[in-house]
């Protein structure tokens, strides 16, 4: 097994992965980035805001 990691912020990255997509015998995985993963790890660790509709949650956010 290999694993390579592909810019898809470029043209030529896009088409690659592009590409790659339309072959049976390639698995792509996607990995969620940094920002992602440090939600996720927030979530799963409990640091949530729970509100009862938008209004509160920003009452909680902005402190008013």
């Amino acid at each position: 097994m290999t694993y390579i990691t592909v810019d898809e912020h470029t043209t030529e990255g896009k088409k690659l992965v592009a590409f790659l997509k339309t072959q049976d015998y390639i698995e792509i995985l996607e990995e969620p980035n940094a920002t992602t993963k440090k939600a996720i790890k927030d979530v799963n660790a409990g640091k949530v805001k729970k509100a009862k509709n938008p209004e509160d949650l920003f009452r909680q956010i902005l402190g008013k």
